[in-house]
């Protein structure tokens, strides 16, 4: 099976693909997630305090070190994560150096370690987390530069242990279906409990939706407004923070459109973001998935992916078996105007679809670009991407001015076959080219912070 790098090359700017190149090398990899948010946080600390304290193994060894005593024990608890592991594989807790030593040695990839919640907010004594999916998607602007539309669904998934929380100790810290939320982990446990009827807030596994209900029954209905707000906040900083590094990507891997942008942005992505939550229900983020997974075990799970999926294609893939022929149009009448062409996105004919510009679609509210009832939070939103761009300058420009070659114009006429107006591909490989790597640098976010 190709991987998802094999992909790029291939959409031609009248198909569309749901990934970015380059998002598994900005944020799906823990140590990608962990370095990039360090950087963010160097430059807005105030904002980027959501990620919980970082390191990655063997680069930040020794500072990770200085947190333990001359016998190499720590007072504080450590949760370690290989930075490539799914579904909880390899992941544990300690309080010895000697086990983290051990682990970083003994693989071949990076390791994560990260201060582990050991105040986490609980349901019914379980600790859980929170799968957000986050939508990702671009309009084209002028010079082929990506506008980011992203949008958050208000429904998800909450995920249970299925063994009563205590904080850890030396005689807990191995109990699994305690400490760690990973659905792949607890289904095997005896103690878990499928969701099968129509109540959503039932069970090991339940709905988002009904989780903010809970939340404003119990705290008010400000609070569940400024609950969510925060997960807000929290998705559209993670995904600026990446935004230059995929604008840059998007432009260097993908086939050159000859037609002025009239066939729109060619990529999206629908992210599984997951979020802890502490006793004062600040929001942690805890790892991104840019392949989350769509198997679904129960009904509340058919009910959530599916409309997470179909509203997606909804929004981001305006799609016609005609649309080759109609780009091939457009590029031809673009060589007819020659040097007066102009891009089709700066006059207003960009092959975007119209939703994506709407404040709402069904499930999915639009948080970026900002509605304007949210002055503040789209000031706040609008310096941190021109910050981004402007330190990044460099890398996009590149992209943006790549020359048309001679294999450029070749790849415009080459059958793609009936049918390839959609391609959508769901194999995991990094992206082809990768972005300049941020130097090693170890995450410690401030105590306080809005996320």
């Amino acid at each position: 099976e190709s991987g998802i790098s094999d992909w790029f090359p291939r959409i031609q700017p009248w198909m569309r693909i749901n990934h970015f190149p380059g998002m598994h090398n900005t944020l799906a990899r823990k140590s990608r997630l962990a370095r990039n948010m360090a950087r963010m946080h160097r430059m807005f600390p105030s904002e980027y305090g959501f990620l919980p304290e970082s390191w990655v193994l063997p680069e930040d060894m020794p500072d990770l070190e200085k947190r333990f005593d001359e016998s190499g024990v720590a007072k504080t608890i450590y949760i370690a994560k290989p930075d490539a592991g799914t579904q909880g594989r390899g992941i544990f807790l300690t309080n010895q150096l000697d086990r983290i030593r051990k682990a970083a040695s003994d693989r071949e990839g990076l390791l994560v370690v990260q201060r582990y919640i050991a105040k986490p907010m609980l349901i019914d004594g379980m600790k859980f987390d929170l799968r957000l999916y986050f939508l990702m998607a671009s309009v084209l602007g002028s010079n082929g530069a990506l506008q980011p539309r992203y949008f958050l669904m208000h429904d998800g998934l909450v995920r249970l242990c299925t063994t009563e929380y205590t904080p850890p100790s030396l005689d807990n810290i191995d109990r699994r279906c305690m400490h760690l939320t990973n659905y792949a982990i607890n289904k095997k446990s005896k103690d878990f409990v499928q969701n099968e009827g129509d109540d959503d807030g039932a069970g090991s596994k339940r709905a988002l939706r009904w989780f903010m209900e809970h939340i404003e029954e119990e705290f008010g209905t400000k609070e569940r407004e400024k609950l969510w707000n925060k997960l807000k906040g929290l998705c559209v900083k993670m995904a600026l923070a990446a935004h230059p590094s995929l604008e840059a990507e998007y432009g260097n891997v993908l086939p050159r459109d000859l037609s002025g942008g009239a066939m729109g942005c060619r990529c999206f992505e629908l992210l599984g973001v997951d979020v802890m939550l502490d006793t004062k229900r600040r929001p942690f983020l805890i790892e991104v998935n840019h392949l989350p997974s769509f198997t679904c075990d129960s009904p509340l799970d058919e009910d959530i992916k599916s409309r997470a999926v179909q509203q997606t294609l909804d929004l981001c893939c305006p799609c016609d078996p005609g649309d080759r022929q109609v780009y091939e149009a457009a590029v031809a009448a673009r060589k007819r105007q020659g040097s007066n062409a102009s891009d089709a996105a700066s006059n207003g004919r960009s092959g975007d679809s119209p939703l994506l510009n709407e404040g709402w679609y069904k499930d999915f509210e639009r948080v970026y670009p900002v509605e304007p009832s949210r002055p503040k939070a789209a000031a706040r939103f609008d310096a941190i991407l021109a910050r981004v761009r402007e330190v990044f300058r460099p890398v996009m420009g590149s992209a943006m001015r790549r020359p048309t070659s001679s294999s450029s114009e070749r790849q415009v006429s080459a059958a793609a076959g009936p049918g390839a107006a959609s391609a959508l591909a769901s194999a995991s490989a990094p992206s082809g080219a990768r972005p300049p790597r941020p130097p090693p640098s170890r995450f410690r976010p401030p105590q306080a912070g809005t996320p």
